[in-house]
């Protein structure tokens, strides 16, 4: 055994003993589609038909005339959407990057803005800057390196900022050894998780670019009940994992219903599969949410041999027309109906 085989058994002996008695940490990602811009019109009209105003954010308004407007752009949602996920037991959100100047970047200035924001820590889920010209791509790379060195970034293992990578169009090779190189010129020893849809073909493809651990962002499925597609994650994606041994990071759905852009398509979807679906799962209930994400921490807890990160992330926080959503949404009165983040808080308060 040469010496740093032998150094890196060591190090991950001492991570497994470390962590063995500390809780693991619980994420939600966070699609920021909700303060203005041409995406969140698409977005409102995506939800405006009745049938679909039960999955509008806490925030939205509905006016006399019926028409639906969304505007979560004020700083004082973004402070009221911390306490709800801090309230909830939540330890951080994963953030789709965007470029700086997006509107889908107002969110991640708000909360790094906020007075409130040491209540939950944050860290990236590198997409979007991934396919970005090669100027853009230069300033959005320091950009995401700054932000891993910002206060409240989440850590795994010690110290080592966990950044997701989640790309549609393949694994990013250059720009993630890009993006680990100018890491380590700034002394930092980021976690690097990717997020694909099958852990064991994944890992053969993740992990000698540089990868650490691989997840899922998300999962679909054609079955008509929610606790179909809660199964089809566990068989599918977590037993998957420990059968293949691969390093993971645990994903907990809270949904998949995608009919509300079969009805009034987006722009970055035409394509999407989900268009010819005729089925999808049944709106989960807080319950089904809640004992889904206690199976992900007792499966964490009993494979922590794959799961060194000690890490979960949930689909999603406020992926609403997606059908997947944590945060509060509209109730038929106008008040938010927090019943999903109720029933999760009674799971990760136990844990704590």
């Amino acid at each position: 055994m040469t010496t740093r085989v032998l150094a890196l058994f060591i190090l991950s002996l001492w991570s497994m003993l470390v962590s063995a008695d500390e809780k693991p940490i619980v994420g939600a990602i966070r699609w920021d589609a909700w303060t203005g811009g041409s995406i969140t019109q698409q977005v409102e009209r995506s939800l405006s038909p009745l049938k679909y105003q039960s999955r509008l954010p806490w925030f939205a308004n509905i006016g006399k005339d019926g028409v639906v407007s969304i505007d979560g752009g004020d700083q004082t949602v973004m402070d009221q959407e911390i306490d709800y996920a801090a309230d909830a037991g939540l330890d951080y959100w994963a953030f789709l990057l965007y470029p700086e100047s997006s509107t889908m970047s107002t969110a991640l200035g708000q909360y790094l803005g906020s007075s409130r924001r040491s209540k939950l820590r944050f860290c990236l889920i590198l997409k979007n800057t991934l396919d970005l010209p090669e100027a853009a791509w230069l300033r959005e790379r320091k950009r995401a390196i700054a932000l891993l060195q910002e206060p409240g970034y989440q850590t795994v293992l010690g110290n080592r900022p966990l950044v997701y990578v989640f790309s549609s169009k393949g694994l990013p090779k250059r720009r993630l050894q890009e993006f680990i190189a100018l890491a380590r010129e700034r002394e930092l020893n980021p976690y690097y998780v990717f997020m694909g849809w099958h852990p064991a073909a994944d890992v053969k493809k993740a992990i000698p670019l540089g990868f650490d651990a691989v997840s899922s962002y998300a999962k679909s499925n054609s079955s008509p009940a929610f606790v179909d597609l809660a199964n089809s994650v566990k068989t599918q994606l977590w037993e998957n994992a420990v059968n293949h041994k691969a390093p993971y990071i645990p994903l907990v759905t809270t949904g998949w219903d995608k009919r509300t852009r079969q009805d009034n398509p987006v722009s970055w979807e035409v394509d999407g599969d989900y268009h010819k679906q005729s089925v999808f799962p049944s709106k989960a209930t807080p319950d089904e949410i809640a004992s889904h994400l206690d199976e992900a921490l007792q499966f964490v807890d009993q494979h922590r041999d794959i799961c060194e990160a000690n890490a979960v992330i949930i689909y999603a926080w406020n992926e609403y027309d997606e059908g997947g959503w944590l945060a509060p949404t509209r109730d038929a009165k106008g008040f938010p109906d927090k019943s999903r983040l109720e029933a999760i808080r009674q799971v990760l308060g136990e844990r704590r």
